[in-house]
């Protein structure tokens, strides 16, 4: 029963209250008609018994004439009119009893018929708060719907109130995540202008005529630093942007991208993973920046969670009306809740045992590219290897609904 609805609990709840009710009220009515019959017919009774024995003791005779003119002992015209008592008596109480238990039966069915609707009806609010939820849940990214109310009217009930709550919470989500998107780009483009000056302070020192080497090499380390800030700079700039509708999309083929940032990916160091390619043309409708940086965000994180001398398999393809890509690489084992995480900001996966290639970067990599499907209303799916790595596909449909 704890798996039907409330809507079909509250139902049974009403039939069985009903039929309960019922029942108790035919077994009183029952038991108040039997002793009322069984005191007047009792009564009735003694009274002719005690007049046949009157009768029968001034004629001094043991027999009675019936009025069909038939002889009968006393005793057994006694015994008849017992026996005629006793039927008359259940006779009465099956009449009450067999159409009583039908009208309690179909009494109870209506009102279960008649609780049916009345729940429907009550818990018609919790069903449209239910769904609202439901939506929202579903929804993520620019297609999150945080601006949707129940805006529910009535009178000023339990439900009311739980709805005015829920609306007051997508309220405080809404600005929430509106003042964080707000903030991540307003940030971003601040620190641009301190890191572009402070990039050229450090170039002037070192290029000044007769620095000192130590000089040089502190500022190409202090380059090294500003390079790394404004990479974080712009990649939080992606983040924020990733978030957002698409304006004008535009046809982009898939594996003329990825082709394109394999080549600019270099793999001459001996650790470094081998690529295995498959690209056949893969044509979406999306923003060509973000989805350029959502590939190559990929395959940077393929290369940085890798093994040395692990590998790397990129192919796009297309299925009915979606274009698929898909990236797996070797690299240390994940358990299967790490996935999640992998997809939120600045999280980064499992370090690895064995070693790393290089970089661990920000935890910014996957972030982004979630971000960036969802403004594309594409799906990420990610599974962990068998024996360490990971698998990601990306389902991108062919053509973007409005």
């Amino acid at each position: 029963m704890s798996r039907l609805s409330l809507r079909a609990r509250l139902t049974i709840l009403y039939g069985m209250l009903s039929l309960l009710a019922g029942a108790v009220i035919l077994t009183l009515l029952y038991l108040v008609v039997q002793a009322r019959l069984d005191a007047r017919l009792a009564g009735d009774s003694d009274s002719r018994i005690a007049a046949l024995r009157q009768k029968a003791g001034q004629s001094r005779e043991a027999t009675i004439t019936t009025p069909n003119g038939n002889r009968i002992s006393l005793d057994e015209l006694v015994d008849q009119i017992r026996d005629n008592e006793e039927k008359i008596r259940n006779a009465a109480l099956d009449t009450l009893l067999v159409p009583g238990s039908g009208i309690v039966l179909v009494i109870s069915l209506a009102t279960a018929g008649t609780g049916w609707i009345l729940a429907g009806r009550g818990l018609r609010p919790l069903q449209t708060i239910t769904i609202a939820a439901g939506q929202i849940a579903r929804s993520t990214g620019p297609q999150r719907d945080l601006g949707r109310r129940i805006g529910l009217s009535g009178p000023s009930d339990d439900i009311k109130r739980l709805a005015d709550a829920f609306d007051a919470m997508l309220e405080s989500l809404d600005r929430a995540f509106d003042g964080q998107r707000r903030f991540v780009a307003s940030a971003s483009h601040e620190l641009r202008t301190p890191l572009a000056l402070e990039r050229a302070v450090i170039e002037l020192a070192a290029t000044k005529p007769g620095a000192h080497p130590d000089t040089v090499h502190l500022a190409e380390r202090l380059l090294a630093v500003n390079a790394r800030n404004a990479d974080l700079v712009d990649r939080l700039l992606t983040l924020a942007d990733g978030g957002n509708e698409l304006t004008e999309p535009m046809p982009v083929d898939l594996a003329d991208m990825a082709a394109d940032i394999l080549i600019q990916t270099g793999t001459d160091n001996p650790t470094s993973p081998r690529i295995d390619a498959n690209l056949t043309a893969a044509p979406v409708l999306g923003d060509p920046i973000l989805l350029h940086q959502l590939v190559r965000n990929l395959v940077e994180n393929a290369i940085d969670h890798n093994v040395p001398g692990g590998w790397i398999t990129i192919r796009t393809e297309m299925t009915d009306a979606h274009a698929h890509l898909i990236i797996a690489n070797s690299g240390p084992r994940l358990l299967p809740h790490d996935i999640d995480g992998l997809f939120e900001p600045f999280r980064r996966g499992r370090p690895n045992q064995a070693g790393d290639t290089g970089r661990r970067g920000f935890g910014l990599g996957l972030a982004i590219v979630k971000a960036i499907a969802d403004s594309h209303h594409a799906r990420v799916t990610a599974q962990p290897g068998n024996d360490g790595g990971l698998s990601l596909r990306i389902t991108f449909p062919t053509r973007i609904d409005p």
